[in-house]
């Protein structure tokens, strides 16, 4: 691939799912794989269920303020469970369709054999896939721990004013939609993108997993 670094092109938008659309109020991912392989008694309660309408409504809310021009990379713990496929089903079962047909070509971060940390998962992403797009992260506060130093204003975090993490059992609020805003329609600085680059057997690994 090019090294060489670009500032246009269409947003991406991380995104992960437990805390931020699924809310594991009545259902979860569990119930999703037990739907998604037939073993579940009632699939379909399943899928009106699992994600939350008023974080959903948020989420298409900012999808449709871009007018659409987004593409989405999955960062969740749902890529190590799903398909490519079953989760384009998944998404489109739950009124997440846009979702569904905006998933970038290199739908997810990489899965290593020693789960890393989310901040980790995404740098080496972006090293192998990202063109200088404007990006966002959506994450929680559980998993997305290691995103946190990207929230302190002074630290000259590279994914810095890009980082949204929405508290456990809450999840995407509308108070979230500004943020997410202004960090897709800003694109990276070089100097940002030179502190995300990761050795080369990371990119070979990120491709491995995506292609």
């Amino acid at each position: 691939m090019s090294s060489s670094f670009v500032t246009h092109g269409r947003p991406l938008l991380f995104l992960d799912i437990d805390d931020v659309v699924c809310l594991n109020r009545i259902y979860s991912g569990y119930d999703v794989i037990r739907a998604v392989s037939g073993d579940h008694p009632h699939p379909d309660d399943v899928y009106r269920g699992v994600f939350d309408p008023s974080a959903c409504a948020v989420l298409k809310e900012v999808h449709e303020a871009m007018n659409g021009d987004l593409r989405y990379v999955i960062s969740s713990t749902w890529r190590e469970a799903f398909t490519l496929e079953q989760l384009r089903d998944v998404f489109g079962r739950t009124g997440l369709e846009f979702v569904a047909d905006a998933l970038h070509e290199a739908w997810c971060t990489p899965i290593q054999s020693e789960r890393g940390e989310r901040a980790e998962d995404i740098r080496i992403w972006m090293n192998a896939f990202h063109r200088g797009e404007p990006f966002a992260i959506l994450d929680d506060t559980y998993s997305g721990v290691s995103l946190k130093p990207a929230l302190v204003p002074e630290a000259g975090h590279p994914f810095r004013g890009r980082v949204v993490l929405c508290e456990e059992a809450v999840g995407l609020l509308p108070e979230h939609k500004e943020t997410l805003l202004n960090a897709l329609q800003r694109p990276m600085e070089a100097e940002a993108r030179r502190a995300t680059t990761f050795l080369p057997m990371n990119f070979e690994m990120c491709l491995a997993q995506v292609g």
